[in-house]
């Protein structure tokens, strides 16, 4: 490709050269970025080729200059800008296509990256033909294990629990999920996401019925979710991405087992019916050179409460490639069930870079009343019964072990939780009975590209 591209830089340089002109003419903007190129100095190409197009002199050999600058200098972001502005000065040419192809592999955008594939012609469609069908496209396993840091509470729930109405109240004390992701090529630019996850989780569980008070560090609570999106992206960098969620719920409940003493009531665990719950939404992302617009739409019902979720956003890019990024969204949560509105507000931040290209390192934070709250286009979801996270944190490493794209990854996620106890007459409700505890997660996988 390199020399391909040498070639025809050195070409044009050569075909239009014209008489010298004074300073600021085409001549000398000519002159001086192609001697630029020919010298690698890439700033002093950027530098003058941005001062002949504020002079209005655009022209394809110097799109390319300026997109091989930017190139060279892992700016991919912004001379996929100068390459497809080269395309639309030359329609097909094969450099230029070729040069954009692989700014939009170096930054993740496969999507985009496939659909420039269907125009490559002539050698170039032969070195990269344009891909097709692949059910096995990319493959994901993960385990992730939290443990409540609630000791104290766990041990002493009475001394922590005791309001005087009949209730219940739950408290996480650990769970593990195991989740397993599949994504199908369907055609460049479409793609389709499944994912399961299986969760195991473990809950004080205080019960209180106007007469006896009954506990249980060990209540069970198993959980099944099905997430499937189809994605759907354009030329230009839009993405459309659907969503749906669906969950299965059981857990264990005090009931009367009619075998107390001398004919009392005695109190088993016993697993409810199943319930079952829904989440569906749409997410949009728009690139725009070095930043990634994100809207999204959500609506649920999860825990017999209905809610809306919307996502606002951005990821900005500014050295053009994945070596560093960060972002800022704001998301609002809305019960729609309630009779009457409940908004909450949640911020959340993103920032992640690498070290010498080798590994990647992502943190992120959030703060708010997450309760039955999403997050990656509504692949996780929040949704423990009487408890919430009110603030989150998580680090997480992850490293390429192929050149396609395989990842492993490992993270740890710190949040801090509410309980509240729920009376069984909501009049009674009193918010002051709210125990906070802090969990940590530890989880890990690995995302293999095929």
């Amino acid at each position: 490709m390199y020399r391909l591209i040498t070639i025809l830089i050195l070409s044009g340089g050569i075909l239009l050269q014209v008489s010298a002109q004074e300073p600021g003419s085409f001549s000398q903007y000519e002159t001086e970025t192609y001697r630029y190129y020919l010298e690698g100095n890439w700033d002093g190409l950027i530098r003058t080729g941005k001062e002949a197009i504020r002079e209005g002199m655009d022209y394809y050999y110097l799109r390319m200059r300026m997109g091989i600058a930017y190139y060279s200098k892992k700016n991919y972001r912004r001379a996929a800008h100068h390459f497809t502005r080269a395309l639309q000065l030359n329609h097909q040419d094969p450099a230029a296509l070729e040069y954009l192809y692989y700014c939009r592999v170096y930054t993740g955008q496969q999507d985009q990256a496939a659909l420039l594939r269907k125009q490559f012609r002539g050698d170039l469609a032969l070195k990269l033909p344009s891909p097709g069908p692949a059910f096995f496209d990319r493959a994901g396993l993960e385990y992730l294990y939290c443990q409540g840091l609630n000791r104290d509470i766990v041990n002493n729930p009475l001394d922590h629990i005791s309001p005087a109405a009949p209730g219940v109240q739950y408290i996480t004390t650990g769970f593990s999920n195991v989740s397993l992701s599949l994504s199908n090529a369907i055609a460049p630019g479409i793609s389709l996401d499944h994912a399961y996850t299986g969760l195991a989780k473990n809950n004080l569980y205080y019960y209180f019925d106007g007469i006896n008070r009954y506990y249980t560090t060990g209540q069970q609570v198993r959980q099944h979710q099905y997430y499937f999106s189809p994605r759907f992206t354009t030329a230009s960098g839009l993405q459309f991405i659907p969503v749906f969620h669906l969950v299965r719920l059981r857990y264990q409940v005090f009931v009367d087992s009619g075998t107390g003493y001398q004919g009392g009531s005695g109190m088993t665990l016993d697993f409810t019916e199943p319930d079952h719950f829904f989440l569906t939404g749409l997410a949009l992302v728009q690139r725009i050179g070095p930043v990634d617009l994100h809207l999204g739409g959500y609506y649920s019902d999860l825990n017999h409460t209905k809610q809306l979720q919307n996502r606002i956003g951005l990821t900005w890019y500014p050295l053009g490639n994945l070596n560093l990024y960060a972002g800022g969204f704001a998301n609002s949560l809305y019960e729609t069930g309630t009779g009457e509105g409940v908004l909450r507000l949640i911020p959340e931040i993103l920032i992640g870079f690498s070290m010498a290209e080798k590994a990647w390192i992502e943190l992120g934070a959030s703060a708010g009343e997450m309760e039955n709250y999403t997050e990656n286009f509504g692949a996780i979801i929040y949704n423990s019964y009487g408890e919430m996270p009110g603030k989150k944190a998580r680090l997480s490493v992850s490293v390429p072990v192929s050149k396609k794209g395989s990842m492993l990854y490992l993270g740890g996620l710190w949040s801090a939780y509410r309980s509240w106890f729920m009376p069984f007459d909501p009049v009674l409700a009193d918010p002051g009975h709210a125990i906070t505890y802090q969990t940590f997660s530890i989880y890990g996988g690995i995302s293999w590209k095929f």
